[in-house]
């Protein structure tokens, strides 16, 4: 048996060397497992007296649950909830596409079934892991999860009457499930667009402070993170008499509510690609730092601030991109996609402690979208009583689309359908969370992720820093504590803080680096080679593309010149994703989404005999090779263009 279990460990390693490592020091097992047979003669595993597999069949059984998975597909990841005697993993890796994750946290039934059971086959496939906590879990759902791919969960009835923490594991995986979707998506889909808003104005970016340069130089020092969520409004007397005790970091939409009640923060976060100034183009912007990423909007490069900081949070490609050209270290930094949480993080990577949060509710408490005083506070989620949910709408609709279309010159009808498609969506997306007092609150799908990314930021740095929800009335972060901003000065500033003192010695910091320009040159004019070589490969695959694919309605489609395109031109493909996307950040950057269409067209479809297929590969193959050309050119131009400002502004 412990020859078994050392085979089966020797391919759980591979993936997950930790269990293969945690299974082999199971010396003994306390628990009362046995073996028994059922009426159909099968054997069946018992745990404490209770047979966990069908007493009639447990072929049957698995047959019955693979058979009723609502996804079946090559990129589908099937998450298993207990090994059993592994009927369900066996039929799963066996007659359902994807690949098949048992999870198991009771490591004794893991090591008793290991002992017994000889799963080599099935892990020859490449497509069976194993997982004992929700980290290795976690873990091994990002590694394997692919563009469009899809998640599936499911259980014997023994485990959901007798698995340890099952609804929690249950509830957990589906919003790590939505969590990596809406991450993996996120960069598939906008990679390009972060990637297009880094290079405006890039030559001025690399002439800023690196934030990355300052770790800790607040240390100890209290911290006040506000958001633009309705509690701001309920805070900014507090806010005006304890905002000298703690330096306040504050987000670009709350720089209204804090300007109108006299309150100037210490620094303002903004990483949205749009032109958000009208937000932080204030009179008192003078007196604060701003706090970028490399992809924001260049608006503030022409706003008098009293300093420009530039973060470059490695969850992006354009960060590693923009660091990589100085040749700059890279310095673990994280914004998570939402401006609150950016802040969050600068006043971490400072030093600050304790941080406090206000105006982050993450939910539309007292029917309010956002805080009084800034741009959007007409916005407000009510009951409808008519169709019995929650429905979003401004109080003046002509004063939210004024707020709302502030920074673009369209016409009226244009305003009017861009805020009626806003509305739409805000209310398509409306969910409820749980609030601070266990009720529940209404809130935008999107800041149910920002909830969990803030709970994961508390469970990964709780112990350095001491964690306050001033959000009054807002949705429940676990890991903050929740206390009114008096209170948790009470509690937590009981010491007094020169913060003036502070920020001084911070402003003084002059052993600073900066980015390299000479290696930012160098390396820029390598990409723009590249690129340039690429382009002249591109551009006869573009061309006879279109030329196959571009015929009149009346004309049917030319296969043979479309599959001998695809022939053609498949190998070419290969050779430039291995040889460029593989190699060159700046081409991955340029056709990521054309790429995982491309490659979800080849997973889903193994055999591409069919017509069909073939002619959705040769519209994708069309795409990659028109897209990339046009975003090659205007790409090199626009570097070039920071190269002669580089060189004009030695």
């Amino acid at each position: 048996m412990q020859d078994c279990l050392q085979v089966n460990c020797r391919y759980i390693s591979q993936n997950n060397k930790s269990l293969a490592e945690k299974l082999t020091q199971v010396k003994e097992i306390s628990k009362n497992i046995a073996f028994d047979t059922n009426f159909a003669g099968e054997y069946n595993l018992v745990i404490e007296g209770l047979p966990v597999h069908s007493l009639t069949g447990a072929v049957n059984e698995a047959k019955d649950i693979a058979n009723s998975v609502a996804h079946n597909d090559y990129g589908t990841l099937h998450v298993i909830y207990g090994i059993g005697l592994g009927y369900l993993a066996d039929e799963f890796v066996n007659n359902l596409k994807g690949k098949v994750i048992v999870y198991e946290p009771d490591l004794q039934v893991l090591a008793f079934v290991l002992s017994a059971v000889d799963m080599s086959q099935n892990f020859k496939t490449d497509r069976l892991f194993f997982a004992s906590t929700e980290e290795e879990l976690k873990k091994i759902l990002y590694e394997q999860y692919r563009y469009k791919s899809n998640a599936t969960f499911s259980y014997l009835d023994y485990y959901k009457s007798h698995g340890q923490d099952f609804a929690q594991i249950a509830a957990w995986l589906k919003r790590e499930i939505v969590l990596i979707e809406h991450n993996y998506d996120f960069q598939v889909n906008n990679t390009r667009g972060f990637f297009a808003s880094t290079i405006k104005r890039l030559a001025q970016k690399y002439k800023l402070k690196r934030l990355c340069e300052y770790k800790d130089a607040l240390k100890d020092v209290p911290a006040i993170v506000a958001s633009a969520g309705p509690s701001l409004s309920k805070n900014t007397e507090l806010l005006k008499k304890y905002g000298g005790s703690a330096v306040i970091f504050s987000v670009g939409t709350a720089l209204g509510t804090l300007y109108k009640n006299g309150i100037t923060p210490d620094f303002v976060s903004v990483i949205e690609k749009i032109n958000t100034s009208h937000h932080y183009n204030l009179p008192f912007s003078k007196d604060i730092s701003f706090i970028c990423e490399q992809f924001s909007e260049p608006s503030y490069l022409d706003i008098p601030f009293r300093e420009k900081f530039i973060t470059s949070s490695l969850e992006n490609d354009d960060a590693r991109w923009f660091l990589e050209k100085a040749e700059a270290p890279f310095v673990e930094f994280e914004t998570k996609g939402t401006v609150a949480y950016h802040a969050l993080y600068c006043a971490y990577y400072l030093g600050c402690n304790p941080i406090i949060l206000i105006g982050q509710d993450l939910a539309y408490s007292d029917g309010a979208c956002y805080s009084k005083g800034s741009k959007f506070e007409d916005l407000q989620c009510v009951f409808d009583e008519a169709t019995q949910k929650y429905k979003i709408t401004p109080k003046d609709f002509d004063k939210f689309k004024n707020a709302y279309c502030a920074s673009v010159n369209w016409d009226e009808e244009k305003q009017r359908t861009a805020v009626e498609k806003r509305l739409e969506k805000l209310n398509a997306n409306l969910v409820t969370v749980e609030g601070q007092d266990g009720n529940l609150l209404p809130t935008d799908a999107v800041y149910s992720l920002f909830i969990d990314y803030l709970q994961d930021f508390a469970g990964r740095h709780k112990n350095e820093r001491i964690l306050i929800n001033s959000s009054t009335g807002g949705a429940k972060i676990s890991g903050f504590e929740t206390l009114p901003l008096d209170k948790a000065v009470d509690k937590y500033l009981t010491q007094k803080v020169d913060k003036d003192s502070a920020l001084e010695k911070f402003y003084a910091i002059k052993d600073v680096k900066g980015f390299d320009i000479e290696k930012v040159k160098k390396n820029i004019a390598g990409d723009i080679s590249v690129m340039k070589k690429l382009l002249e490969i591109i551009l006869p695959a573009r061309n006879e593309f279109k030329r196959v694919l571009t015929a009149d309605a009346s004309t049917p489609r030319d296969e043979r010149a479309i599959k001998k395109c695809v022939e053609k031109y498949s190998g070419l493909y290969a050779d430039i994703v291995n040889n460029y996307m593989h190699k060159y950040r700046i081409i991955k950057m340029l056709t990521a989404k054309e790429y995982s269409a491309i490659a979800y067209i080849l997973r889903e479809n193994p055999r591409t005999e069919d017509f069909d297929v073939i002619y959705k590969l040769a519209c994708a193959y069309c795409d990659y090779f028109r897209y990339a050309a046009a975003r090659l050119n205007v790409t090199i131009e626009s570097l070039e263009d920071t190269l002669k400002e580089l060189e004009n502004n030695k």
